[in-house]
Order: structure tokens, then C-alpha cells, then sequence
């Protein structure tokens, strides 16, 4: 296993989207799945079947189930600190149709499990890790993968023990000058999103404080980068204390990606592209998905006709399922 991998700024700097090339443009018209579903923030979507997984806050409960043949909804996962209870769902995976759910006040990565019988859902806390992080994803090999405030790395595999195997690469930056800040205050300024291809051998990393994308090739021994697109890079103050670390970004920042969804052919990525300075709570919402092939070319921009909090496409790559603002956060659907 190789531990770390240190970027040139070149591998940063290798495509934009902004570059002058012309890519198809697609708009988008959403309508509401169940308007009587009212949600709080949501922080991901998965779809199995023909049920949509809703990770939503506001109740007693983490999750939604939403059957989308007839629409009706059930609440799942009760909240508490309890042998059957959950305290979040940070981030789904979903390899080899094997569907699970990552919860960081745990340090848990957890099954969910399927009765055909009875139809009914359940939890299985599959593994306690060892460290915080902020996500964690499965992948088609005998380890996960992480992400969270490391003082040295961008990713940690993760054993089926829940230990650390490996750490792969380093915090982006932007320069020379910004590539001497720790790397912890680094790891604060580019929290990002991982979402890994169904077969779990493909995954990208979505940077949530600047427009910046990569793309990675998993091995059974090995992470490899394959492409790392950059847009811009967010201007922060690192605040490193004995005890605690921080960075205190500038409100003139435009954010990047609000959140990132995967399917076979494709990885879609929800851009914000607005500071807090000039939309204040709107800037973390977007309403624009780029949509990027596994080799990390942007072939496509879909646009919404309503602001988007977190998304999921069906493995057919034809329909998008969101959770969107109309007068209230409401689940939505759009053809693509």
C-alpha cells in the first residue's frame, strides 16, 4: 500500500469548467413527488428500486423511504444514542446494490437491510472505525474510504476492522505559498463529498467550499487519480490552537459543491457558485449540475427551474430525483 502521494499544482490546474469548449446545456423543469412530505435539511439521497432514501433532519427519526410507485412515506432510523438508534446519516453507499449509511456521532459505517418477505427495513451497525471523519464510502475491495481533519493525507482506507491502512495524497492548494499552511487547517478549508461508481471501483471527490473536482481509479492496493478539475480556490484564515483547528473562510468565497451523485456512466455534481456576502443561506443551495464522464470530461449542464439541495439519478441515467424549494424544501422529480 502506498501512504503518501504528494500533487503537483499542476494536477490541480489540469481542466475548468470554464474552459472555451462547448458542452450541451439541458433545462430542467421539476414537479413535486408528495407535497405532504415536509423535510428539513437534507444531506443525501439514494435510490434502490423503487424506493428513494431521504437522509433528512427535523424529526425523530434520520430517514425517509419514499415508495415512488404510489408516493406514500415512512420514517426510519430513530434517533437516540440507544442498541437500535442512530445519531446521523452523513453520507450514503451503495456498491453492488448493497445499500449502507455512514454516521459520523458514531464513527459508524452501518447496513441497510431488505426483507423480502415482509417488505420491512432494518439497521446493522457493520463497523465501528477508529477515527473521525467527515464521509465515508465502501468501495468493491476489502476496504472503505475517508475523508475527514487529518494532519497529514486527503484519504484514509479504512480496513474491514475499522482501522487505517493507508493514506493517500494531500490537501489541495492553491500555490506554493498556501501549500506551507498545515495541512489541518487545509482539511477544514476543503471539506468535501465522496460518491463512489455502483461497481465501487470509481470515485469522485466534491469540494463543498470551492469549485475544485477529482476523479480516482480504486484498486485493491492502491487509489489513483485519474483527473483534477479547478475552478477556484477559497480565500481563508487558518486559526490552529493546541487544541483546536479552524478555518475561517471569507464570506466572498463562492461556494462549490453542494452535493454529488454517481451512477455508472456519469457523476453529477451540484454547483453553488454563490458566497454567503451576496445570498446569504441561498449561496448553499445551486442550480446547476455539471454532469462529468469517470474520466473526468464535462460533457454536460443541467439548470433547474428551482434551487436544489441534494440530488440522486436513477442507474438508467433518465430521471432526477431532488430535494428542491418551492415554498417549502419538497421532494422533486425532472426527466433528463
Amino acid at each position: 500500500m502506498k501512504k503518501i502521494i504528494y500533487l503537483s499544482l499542476l494536477l490541480f490546474i489540469s481542466c475548468s469548467s470554464k474552459d472555451n469548449k462547448l458542452i450541451d446545456k439541458q433545462h430542467l423543469t421539476f414537479k413535486q413527488i408528495n407535497s405532504n412530505l415536509i423535510l428539513g435539511r437534507t444531506d443525501a439521497l439514494m435510490k434502490k428500486d423503487s424506493l428513494l432514501f431521504l437522509a433528512s433532519h427535523g424529526t425523530d427519526s434520520l430517514l425517509f423511504v419514499v415508495n415512488l410507485i404510489d408516493g406514500s412515506f415512512v420514517e426510519k432510523c430513530q434517533k437516540g444514542q440507544g442498541p437500535n438508534e442512530y445519531l446521523s446519516i452523513d453520507n450514503f453507499g451503495n456498491v453492488s446494490n448493497l445499500l449502507g449509511f455512514y454516521d459520523r456521532h458514531l464513527r459508524s459505517y452501518n447496513n441497510i437491510l431488505f426483507d423480502d418477505k415482509t417488505k420491512d427495513i432494518t439497521f446493522k451497525k457493520s463497523i465501528k472505525l477508529d477515527s473521525a471523519y467527515y464521509h465515508v464510502v465502501p468501495t468493491a475491495f476489502d476496504y472503505f474510504v475517508g475523508i475527514g481533519p487529518y494532519r497529514k493525507g486527503l484519504f484514509k482506507t479504512i480496513n474491514l476492522n475499522g482501522k487505517v491502512m493507508g493514506t493517500f495524497f494531500e490537501q489541495p492548494y492553491r500555490d506554493a505559498d498556501e501549500r506551507k499552511t498545515p495541512e489541518l487547517a487545509r482539511a477544514m478549508a476543503y471539506q468535501g463529498r465522496l460518491t463512489t461508481s455502483p461497481d465501487g471501483k470509481r470515485m469522485a471527490h466534491a469540494i463543498f467550499m470551492s469549485q475544485i473536482i477529482s476523479f480516482y481509479k480504486l484498486a485493491p492496493h492502491d487509489v489513483d487519480l485519474i483527473k483534477s478539475c479547478a475552478d477556484d480556490y477559497p480565500e481563508y484564515q487558518p486559526e490552529l490552537g493546541q487544541d483546536s483547528y479552524a478555518s475561517a473562510m471569507k464570506r466572498s468565497n463562492k461556494l462549490g459543491y453542494m452535493d454529488v451523485f454517481a451512477t455508472k456512466q456519469y457523476v453529477y455534481a451540484l454547483l453553488s457558485g454563490r458566497s454567503t456576502e451576496e445570498y446569504a443561506l441561498s449561496a448553499f443551495l445551486g442550480n446547476r449540475i455539471l454532469v462529468y464522464t469517470w474520466e473526468g470530461e464535462l460533457v454536460k449542464e443541467l439548470v433547474s427551474d428551482i434551487d436544489l439541495q441534494a440530488i440522486c439519478v436513477s442507474s438508467d441515467d433518465k430521471t432526477l430525483y431532488a430535494v428542491g424549494l418551492f415554498d417549502n424544501y419538497e421532494l422533486v422529480i425532472a426527466d433528463l
